[in-house]
């Protein structure tokens, strides 16, 4: 018996006949590729698939290669296709297949679980052509806090300069921080540090006066004192609830003054969260902040969503 997925060819030569191909045990994602049924299958089964009807010289790109190492995303919206660079002068056409001809050089391809991927920096190279600043630093950070590049100095230093998108992924680079732990948390961040106010520090250790631990914070603002949390729905739980809410109490009592901030508050703009690190900081109010953030958000994937009759907070 073959183990699946498997190619049409394999199967007449394996003296399954097309008949039997055509029985429901086996279907069909790719034309001339066969496989069993599975409703949770995953991208790597998919593309484990694909790559049976592929060349040899084909390369899983782009925003199929940023899933495969298991980034943190922008919103892509459904249905989404598997996108494939080839070199120049070769052509796919298969459906669900974007098709980008481009020249790669050999490092600039490695094999994850079996499949040829873009690495990471020419991963990112390509999505900046796609993708807006909010977004690159979303995937930045997760691709920092991989591993799938050195450093975000690094990754600088081997942009090529003149490259499409360049620009812009040297400014997501400059502000990621592999330290985050959520892309929501990341989007936090960049409604502060895109306005160009002080940095906060993410996953900051907080301490008592003694010196003896009281918390780990999403983000500690530059005057030491002011903490930005996100809460994402697993807070709504009863007992998360509970503990959050005793947390915030013990670093009151030391002088720490907590905001903490739901999805809906970022997708509503988050302009109040600018507000609040100028009121906390003490810094005099700027429209030009508020103008910065809001350029950005509008052109990324996550502003836009918010915008789509599909999106629910």
């Amino acid at each position: 018996m073959l183990e699946a997925p498997f190619t049409r060819q394999q199967a007449l030569r394996a003296g399954i006949t097309p008949g039997q191909l055509r029985h429901p045990r086996w279907t069909s994602r790719f034309r001339s590729v066969y496989e069993q049924p599975d409703p949770d299958t995953d991208l790597f089964s998919v593309c484990r698939a694909l790559s049976l009807a592929l060349p040899d010289d084909a390369v899983f790109s782009h925003l199929t290669a940023a899933a495969l190492r298991r980034w943190w995303l922008p919103y892509r919206g459904p249905q989404r296709p598997i996108e494939v660079t080839v070199p120049p002068g070769r052509m796919l056409e298969r459906k669900g297949v974007r098709c980008i001809r481009s020249e790669l050089s050999p490092d600039e391809v490695e094999e994850i679980a079996g499949l040829r991927v873009t690495t990471g920096l020419r991963t990112l190279q390509d999505l900046a052509v796609q993708w807006s600043l909010i977004d690159l630093v979303v995937m930045a950070d997760s691709v920092l806090r991989l591993g799938d590049c050195e450093s975000a100095q690094w990754a600088l230093d081997n942009c090529v300069p003149g490259r499409r998108g360049v620009c812009t992924l040297r400014r997501a680079l400059s502000l990621a921080d592999p330290r985050s732990e959520s892309a929501m948390e990341t989007v936090l961040r960049t409604v502060i540090v895109i306005p160009g106010m002080p940095v906060p520090t993410p996953q900051a250790i907080l301490r008592d006066e003694g010196g003896e631990w009281l918390a780990r914070v999403d983000l500690l603002g530059a005057d030491g004192k002011s903490v930005l949390e996100f809460d994402g729905a697993n807070h709504d739980e009863p007992a998360r609830h509970a503990e959050d809410t005793s947390r915030w109490r013990t670093l009151h009592r030391h002088g720490f003054q907590v905001y903490p901030y739901t999805k809906r508050d970022i997708f509503s703009g988050g302009l109040h969260i600018i507000d609040d690190y100028e009121t906390a900081l003490g810094l005099a109010p700027d429209p030009r902040r508020a103008q910065a953030w809001l350029t950005e958000w509008e052109k990324s994937s996550f502003g836009r969503r918010r915008r789509s009759p599909r999106y629910r907070s």
